[in-house]
């Protein structure tokens, strides 16, 4: 177990209700959850449905806040705020969609008070119509005992670039709510065949975020919509390493220069980026491109990839012992809301 006395705040953490799990399990092609001799497997990617491939054990983890708890007290996690993971709710129609996001954000908002502070619920959007999606920001916003949201990189169907989605930026910047942007369908998975989960979960994912991100930056969300707080998961894909790229991509194309009349890296640090990068140059480069009090701790768990304790070795080694604590902890508090809203360091001097 990591613990000392400095506050471990985990802002990217998944929990699938067993009701949830069972209206998947209900569907008969991916994204949707199997069962075979009392096994449940995710059944998400493509080549999970081929002979040989099974999909993702369920195991408790996904399902139970006693196992969710106990993880986090193995690695000296102080406080989680927890979201659905993918598929979230893509997989509904608009209208069962829009039911299924206000039963979800509903048992999501008794987190707080069931385990005494320890896991925050992080509400859901549904997965198509625009006002939907306005109407659920708004109605998240104003629960006091939900704590941002969760999306995957299209939000009610359509790219982050769709003039359509205009609707979305202006509610979440008259809330203030912050949306967490996880990938869930991988990019280029013909390209990454042959290494089961492996490849999508570690090459398909991040160049998902990646080209989100990207296609926000060029259409100019984040200069018309300047209160807009977006956290890109695993450090923003390659983002942190395309920055330079993204202007120079920006300065070479006249009709981008025309449409937005400063390039991208004169905003990119009003995102926020989440530190599930597991190797301290990584986390420097994160760093570098938005400050350190926008980036914040994360495990991804319960996926088989999360590495807590090597994320916090890498934050401890790399950053110094204040800029650690923002890392950590103080960075996820200033962004939820602070003490008085219930992000708080439970276990610091």
């Amino acid at each position: 177990m990591l613990r000392d006395n400095r506050a471990v705040i985990d802002i990217h953490s998944h929990f699938y209700p067993r009701w949830y799990l069972d209206l998947l399990e209900a569907r008969p092609s991916i994204p949707r959850v199997s069962r075979a001799g009392g096994v449940e497997r995710f059944v998400i990617f493509p080549e999970e449905e081929a002979p040989g491939h099974a999909g993702r054990v369920i195991s408790e983890d996904y399902w139970s806040l006693e196992a969710k708890i106990d993880y986090m007290d193995r690695f000296g996690i102080d406080q989680t705020i927890l979201s659905l993971g993918n598929p979230w709710l893509d997989p509904f129609s608009e209208a069962e969609g829009l039911d299924v996001a206000r039963q979800f954000n509903e048992d999501f908002a008794t987190l707080q008070s069931d385990t005494n502070n320890r896991v925050l619920g992080m509400g859901a959007l549904p997965g198509l119509g625009v006002s939907n999606v306005v109407q659920i920001v708004a109605e998240i916003a104003a629960t006091g005992n939900l704590f941002g949201a969760i999306t995957g990189t299209r939000i009610a169907g359509l790219r982050f670039d769709d003039v359509r989605l205009n609707p979305v930026w202006e509610a979440l910047q008259e809330t203030g709510l912050p949306l967490l942007i996880h990938p869930h369908y991988g990019i280029a998975l013909d390209e990454l065949e042959g290494f089961g989960h492996a490849m999508p979960v570690a090459v398909g994912f991040p160049l998902e975020t990646t080209v989100a991100l990207a296609r926000l930056l060029y259409s100019g969300v984040l200069h018309r919509y300047p209160g807009v707080r977006l956290i890109g998961s695993h450090g923003g894909g390659t983002i942190p390493f395309l920055g330079g790229r993204l202007d120079a991509g920006w300065r070479s194309d006249p009709g981008l220069v025309e449409r937005m009349p400063t390039p991208p890296g004169e905003v990119i640090d009003r995102l926020f980026l989440d530190a599930v990068l597991y190797h301290p140059r990584a986390l420097r480069a994160a760093a570098d491109l938005v400050g350190v009090d926008h980036l914040m701790f994360g495990t991804d768990h319960p996926f088989s990839i999360a590495d807590p304790e090597a994320n916090i070795l890498a934050i401890r080694d790399e950053f110094s012992a204040g800029d650690a604590l923002r890392v950590l902890a103080e960075s996820a508090i200033a962004l939820y809301g602070g003490a008085d809203q219930g992000v708080t360091r439970l276990l610091v001097d």
